[in-house]
């Protein structure tokens, strides 16, 4: 595959977008608060089970979501707990993080359509700890502790700077794939241009022409990159994050992850 293949489509007028950051919440509580935690954590996990699969379900509006789901509240390392699910059952899995204004109930679609067997596709809301980075490491950990030795990190916004930066430093489970959409630079002290020397697996870069510094930052980090298959793809309009996935170009937007997630990890 080339070096770096950069689509623009479209032309607008540049518009600077802000990043709305997240609120952050005082964490309580000392070593006690959090081992009392993490011994409730570990007894909440039990595997798939209906009255996951119901809540998660009723939660986000959706239906019978036709895949296994898991609950699965976790610690994530503060002290401060994690509320995930975990759909399809495998030893291969797609870690989805969110951006600042969204919940994991925005995934559910494409983790409902890219888990099943042979795969698991984990969902979650964040802890509101400050570094994405390790939000996404705390979630693929969670994997690894199910049987999960290989993942694609797929993130929008402040969830793409956590995938890109954590996939430099993650050893196991191994990264097979980072999907950055609308990645921004310098962001809470995380700056993915900075660390993408790290980044040789397969990346798949998203962005809208004029959602502030998204297109540069992808471009940039495509090249700082030493991984030999990234595609940058930059679409026409402000579309931002989880935005990408529907209007015009939604279509072609989940159709190039879908493809990019399934050759990362590619189906028995």
């Amino acid at each position: 595959m080339a070096k770096t293949k950069v689509f623009d489509q479209g032309r607008a007028l540049a518009r600077r977008r802000g990043t709305r950051t997240s609120a952050r919440f005082a964490g309580h509580g000392g070593v006690l608060a959090a081992t009392m935690l993490a011994l409730l954590v570990a007894s909440c996990s039990g595997g798939p089970t209906e009255e996951a699969a119901d809540e998660l379900a009723g939660r986000c509006g959706a239906r019978d979501l036709g895949v296994p789901v898991e609950a699965l509240p976790y610690e994530a390392g503060s002290g401060e707990g994690v509320d995930g699910f975990v759909l399809g059952d495998g030893s291969e899995g797609v870690v989805f993080s969110n951006q600042t204004d969204t919940v994991l109930c925005d995934w559910l679609p494409l983790a409902r359509e890219m888990a099943g067997e042979g795969r698991r596709a984990l969902i979650y809301d964040y802890s509101y700890k400050p570094d994405a980075a390790k939000e996404v490491e705390a979630a693929a950990g969670e994997l690894e502790r199910l049987g999960v030795d290989r993942v694609v990190l797929v993130g929008a916004s402040k969830g793409a700077v956590g995938s890109l930066v954590a996939a430099t430093t993650m050893e196991e489970p191994s990264v097979a794939g980072v999907a950055s959409l609308s990645s921004v630079g310098d962001f809470e002290g995380l700056d993915p241009r900075e660390d993408a020397g790290g980044l040789d697996m397969p990346l798949l870069l998203m962005a809208s022409r004029d959602d502030g510094d998204a297109a540069e930052v992808a471009r940039e980090v495509a090249k700082r990159a030493p991984s030999d298959e990234e595609r940058v793809e930059v679409f026409g309009g402000y579309a931002h994050g989880t935005d990408l996935l529907g209007g015009k170009h939604g279509r072609e937007a989940r159709e190039l992850l879908a493809r990019f997630v399934d050759g990362s990890l590619p189906r028995d």
